[in-house]
């Protein structure tokens, strides 16, 4: 059974929501200070959360009949688990998310100001926002509205959230952070749109409209290409204007982006060719993370 929880999980996603708070903690520390226990909880915090996102999308894509016996991959489709153990799940890590972020909160602001309350009510829309994507009635991802919302909350809410816990400032430091927040989120909505790529067919055939089912192969192909270059493009403009680098690196790592994308085109959306976006993913997913990386250190 942990085997089975540990497949829902799906581990391979958490380095998005790791970066994302790694990047709002550098900020924070370039512009202004740098608390680590504030940084290890927003951590646990983004962990639990993409956990219960990934949790939510196995139930819902099950109970829509997105996921049948094929995808093994999925703890519910493949009889890994059964329904009354992912509710559980869902509520019990729910809760922990909660205790998680209150606890963040209070080690940030050491008491309940208007900081405090308009980032809890934050936390819960995000808390609400990861069980909605694929669960109830009309379910935001079956809309074409999962892109925005990774965007939204893997970049703006998670990076300038993290700056504003560790600062408690709308600074100069805050606003000029809005163009590396938009840049992770661009980064964060591709690995989305790679994977709604891979799964055109078959979300189609069960009402599932993503963009990508919504735009077709060849202009979601394109559309990752735009999020790409405009994500790498912010980050080199956040580091020529806001710091002393000349951002070369960023433009080193985008380079490897062009490569990525050259190879999704190159791939057939079939059954045969399922194994191959998957690699794809995965490997977006480390040049996603080696741009923190390189953001980080450029950032020290």
């Amino acid at each position: 059974m942990v085997k089975a929880f540990v497949q829902a999980a799906r581990l391979r996603t958490l380095p998005l929501a790791i970066g994302s708070i790694v990047v709002g903690s550098a900020l924070a520390a370039f512009f202004y200070e740098h608390d680590w226990r504030i940084t290890a909880l927003a951590l646990l915090t983004a962990i639990l959360l993409q956990v219960l996102s990934n949790f939510a999308n196995d139930y819902g894509d099950f109970k829509k009949g997105t996921d049948d016996d094929t995808r093994q991959d999925r703890a519910l489709a493949s009889g890994s688990l059964t329904i009354h153990q992912m509710k559980n799940a869902l509520i019990l890590t729910s809760i922990l998310t909660l205790i998680c972020g209150v606890s963040l909160l209070w080690i940030s602001f050491d008491s309940v100001n208007f900081g405090f309350i308009g980032l809890f009510v934050i936390g819960l829309l995000s808390i609400g926002a990861a069980i909605k994507y694929t669960v109830g009635k009309n379910p935001y991802g079956y809309s074409t509205l999962g892109d925005v919302a990774v965007f939204i909350f893997f970049g703006l809410v998670a990076v300038l959230g993290t700056y504003y816990l560790q600062s408690g400032k709308f600074d100069h430091g805050f606003y000029a952070s809005i163009v590396p927040a938009c840049a992770i989120g661009l980064l964060a909505t591709g690995v989305l749109n790679i994977n709604n790529i891979r799964d055109i067919e078959g979300d189609k055939m069960n009402g599932k409209i993503t963009l990508a089912a919504r735009l077709g192969k060849s202009a979601a192909e394109y559309y990752q290409l735009v999020l790409v270059l405009l994500g790498v493009g912010l980050l080199f403009l956040f580091f020529q204007r806001s710091t002393s680098s000349q951002g070369l690196l960023v433009l080193l790592v985008g380079g490897l982006f062009i490569f990525h994308w050259l190879k999704l085109r190159s791939l057939q959306n079939t059954k045969e060719n399922r194994p191959a976006y998957n690699k794809l993913l995965k490997f977006h997913v480390l040049l996603s993370l080696l741009m923190v990386i390189v953001m980080t250190l450029m950032l020290r």
